[in-house]
């Protein structure tokens, strides 16, 4: 008899059960926080490197002639987009490209950040058919950025993230390089 009445009173007893629930659901819930705190850093940073190709792409497409230093000077500017993600780990390539009218797409000239080596003028690139068209210049700009989570415990790895964006020349049929 006596056994049954401490299970009954056991049943009954509440005292610490709040204590008890968080105590395992705590370690879930700290998980989950960091784990979306990862994956928004994650999307964040790759909507840095869409607007960073972007910009460079829409700022170079403005002109009617580059020189290196001018376009130097965007791509510094652009580096400044993926603030507050570290710089050092970005590359920023920007090309004029022409397709001749047999829709073979050459590089005319290109311009890269840092020790990043551009891409060789007179090369073939391969561009995306549905982007470029025959008889036109194409301004692209090409970022990469190996993103490193800040907190890493293995919800998101370190990725690769990188966008290509193609633009027309806006005042001119092409920008020149000079």
């Amino acid at each position: 008899m006596k056994l049954a009445q401490a299970i009954g009173r056991l049943r009954r007893d509440e005292k610490a059960v709040a204590l008890v629930e968080f105590a395992l659901t705590a370690p879930f819930l700290i998980l989950l926080y960091l784990g979306t705190y990862q994956v928004n850093d994650a999307v964040a940073c790759n909507r840095k490197v869409t607007i960073t190709a972007r910009s460079v792409a829409d700022l170079t497409s403005q002109y009617a002639s580059v020189s290196n230093a001018s376009e130097a000077t965007i791509l510094n500017a652009a580096t400044q987009v993926m603030a507050p993600y570290d710089t050092s780990k970005a590359t920023i390539i920007v090309s004029e490209l022409y397709t001749d009218a047999s829709g073979v797409t050459k590089v005319v000239w290109s311009q890269a950040t840092g020790t990043v080596t551009p891409h060789t003028a007179g090369a073939t690139f391969t561009a995306n058919s549905n982007l470029v068209t025959n008889g036109t210049y194409s301004i692209v700009a090409e970022v990469t950025y190996a993103y490193v989570p800040a907190i890493s415990f293995g919800v998101v790895g370190p990725l690769s993230l990188g966008d290509t964006i193609y633009m027309r020349p806006r005042i001119s049929s092409a920008v020149t390089m000079s």
